[in-house]
């Protein structure tokens, strides 16, 4: 059996001629991630994508086109971005839009993958939900808090959808993986082979060699071993890429765990079959006692204004750290002064060239002060008027506060743009990252099937 991963993202493009050659390969479906929590929070939190329109509707446009007159089934995970309702939504839309320009017809299912807090709270409470990972147990005050949650799915609402005739789906938050174990499991294929193969492609062209962006990737599930190549001639599938992303996004080097158990790579064999094609053998799939599935939920912290600047003083560069937090107490009184509390903000310095990227984690020594920084300051306030406010001062507190050794009689930061601060819009942050036991795989999501003409 035969299966194609698109692109890792949808939105994030792929070669007309990868695509092509995929389908001509005879492949049994077609399936493509769409979201992804890396970005952060926010996406979830607005329910609004982290690709253009324009981007995601030409992938779209072009799987639905190529699936359709194929006759073979189109799976979109984690649509919109986050999966969350109003991104999937906004998937089908333009599904939609595309099936009537292109007049396509087809079986449609889309599945939502937002509980509710009804169903959180009542899991809470009968003890289902566990964190995952060094945060806090879930309670009711948590799921108050929250503003946007989903739970991501794992094969089963793809496989129902698929029982119902779906043709193409687009589903909510999903196992990047379950995208494409779903259709050969229900053909009886070999768990364990059919999970590590979904994991393998779920990134479309981030195993193959030369890498130049995202492309198609083929998929071959065989008896004992499935085999991975690239859609496109000219690019090679090579053992050291696929089986570094067996690690890939993944604490265990041997185990992935997933809704209803773990695939065990620790006796998978990577062979080089020729000069574009890896195959692997050995994986195995262990079934879990308990069926579970990730939450991942967000609440609102405020509202952020950023501005960023450059410094080239070399007076000013080694004490910069220093010269900040007094500017930081210069700027807080000078708030309180027109009745913004600093209970309401807080306010964060990046300082790229000291430090930035890892902070206090910084393990390389200390080198010679350099010719020049960069400075992100980063206020997040109860309001949008406050965030704005608190900047201005900030600013104004770094550019025209003296420090030791001072000899410039103008502005201490260099700003490349005007104006120089930026309203970003509201904040989020993760508020719930937890597991939860299910009665049912089908039992947080909804399935609605709509016939496309």
């Amino acid at each position: 059996m035969r299966i194609m991963a698109a692109s890792g993202i949808m939105g994030y493009g792929f070669s007309e001629e990868a695509f092509r050659r995929g389908l001509d390969l005879g492949v049994e479906m077609v399936g493509c991630d769409a979201g992804s929590m890396d970005p952060g929070p926010y996406n979830l939190g607005t329910a609004t994508p982290f690709v253009s329109a324009q981007a995601a509707r030409r992938d779209l446009a072009l799987m639905l086109k190529g699936a359709v007159h194929n006759k073979v089934p189109l799976i979109i995970g984690s649509a919109g971005g986050g999966g969350a309702d109003p991104q999937f939504a906004w998937t089908r839309d333009m599904a939609l839009e595309i099936a009537h320009e292109k007049d396509l017809s087809f079986r449609l299912a889309t599945i939502g993958a937002e509980p509710t807090k009804a169903f959180l709270k009542a899991k809470t409470a009968a003890g289902k939900t566990a964190p995952l990972g060094p945060i806090a147990d879930l309670t009711d005050e948590t799921i108050d808090a929250n503003a946007r949650c989903v739970a991501m799915m794992g094969v089963e609402p793809l496989q129902a959808a698929l029982d119902d005739g779906a043709e193409v789906i687009i589903a909510g938050r999903c196992s990047d993986a379950a995208i494409y174990a779903a259709l050969p499991l229900m053909k009886g294929h070999d768990a364990g082979l059919a999970w590590h193969l979904g994991k393998i492609i779920e990134c479309g062209a981030q195993v193959v060699e030369p890498r130049s962006g995202q492309d198609s990737i083929v998929g071959f599930l065989g008896d004992g071993y499935f085999e991975v190549e690239p859609g496109h001639p000219d690019k090679r599938c090579t053992r050291t890429r696929v089986a570094a992303h067996t690690l890939y996004e993944n604490p265990s080097p041997s185990e992935l765990k997933g809704p209803s158990g773990v695939l065990d790579s620790a006796n998978a064999e990577f062979e080089q079959i020729n000069e574009r094609t890896v195959r692997v053998s050995g994986s195995r799939f262990r079934p879990a006692d308990v069926y579970t599935v990730k939450l991942e939920g967000v609440q609102r912290m405020g509202f952020r204004s950023v501005f960023v600047a450059g410094v080239r003083d070399p007076i000013l560069i080694p004490q910069f750290q220093e010269f900040t937090e007094a500017c930081r107490e210069r700027a807080t009184n000078d708030l309180c002064a027109i009745g913004i509390d600093p209970d309401c903000f807080t306010l964060n310095f990046r300082i790229y060239g000291q430090h930035a990227v890892m902070g206090s984690r910084e393990s390389a020594p200390d080198m010679a002060p350099p010719n020049e920084l960069c400075v992100v300051a980063d206020v997040i306030a109860d309001t949008e008027e406050n965030s704005r406010a608190v900047l201005a001062k900030v600013r104004y507190s770094l550019l025209h506060t003296d420090f030791p050794g001072r000899l410039c009689i103008s502005g201490n930061l260099a700003f490349p743009f005007s104006p120089s601060d930026v309203s970003v819009g509201e904040v989020f942050d993760f508020n719930i990252w937890h597991t939860v036991e299910l009665d049912d795989p089908l039992e947080p999501f909804t399935i609605s099937i709509e016939d496309v003409t």
